[in-house]
């Protein structure tokens, strides 16, 4: 039976999720079910999902105009308890990019995650291109990718909760400091909780030109999902 992985995505346009999502459904071909829901209602029914991945950009800042002057719709209280028991379950969580950021409202949601953009100290390098380095030790993650090149924008401070196993497997360096693009966790949050990781790559599709990022997709969700 084909396991199901749901992407939450959704947000500014400056973040296109959904053109996202459906390339990396692609590049993960026919193995898995693929749903992408956009907003909050990625978070019901959850009990059939084997694999979300958290995309999507749904935080209280997004009705100012540099945002777009979207809507926010937060996370209702049935919505909350599906995030909860999901993690505790022992299911796989992807975190990417601007998807740390969501529902700044309920801190409750990044401490499951695993990974959290705090705006009073979390901030991003300009868009440019970057190199980004595997390592320091192998992993089935980044097997076979060597460092390679790519347009992105870099997060800085990115916040990991306390209590999580963490391991970087690939950072960039920018005048003398280095700054982690994929870290796994696992543990912590709550009790149950399995694997997370986070692709950090991934500001629009002009990153998705390096095909190094379709080879950290696949072997990231075949290590979530299949190890």
């Amino acid at each position: 039976m084909k396991k199901t992985i749901r992407f939450f995505v959704g947000g500014p346009a400056f973040h296109p999720t959904s053109e996202q999502a459906q390339a990396i459904s692609t590049w993960l071909g026919p193995r898995y079910n693929y749903e992408i829901v956009d907003g909050s209602e990625a978070f019901d029914s959850l009990d059939a999902v084997d694999l979300l991945v958290v995309m999507g950009l749904h935080w209280r800042g997004m009705e100012a105009e540099w945002a777009g002057q979207l809507a926010y719709k937060p996370l209702n209280v049935a919505q909350k308890e599906n995030w909860r028991r999901y993690v505790a379950s022992g299911r796989p969580v992807l975190a990417f990019h601007g998807g740390i950021a969501s529902y700044d409202d309920w801190p409750e949601f990044s401490h499951l995650l695993g990974f959290c953009w705090d705006w009073k100290l979390t901030s991003h390098l300009c868009v440019e291109t970057y190199e980004v380095n595997m390592g320091p030790e192998p992993h089935a993650i980044t097997k076979d990718i060597p460092t390679f090149k790519a347009i992105d924008e870099i997060y800085v401070n990115i916040q990991v909760v306390p209590d999580l196993e963490i391991h970087v497997h690939a950072q960039t360096a920018f005048h003398g400091a280095r700054f982690p693009l994929i870290i796994s966790g696992y543990g912590g949050r709550i009790t149950g909780a399995g694997k997370t990781l986070y692709l950090a790559n991934g500001h629009d599709m002009r990153t998705f030109q390096a095909p190094e990022i379709r080879l950290i997709w696949q072997n990231s969700v075949k290590w979530l999902l299949e190890t």
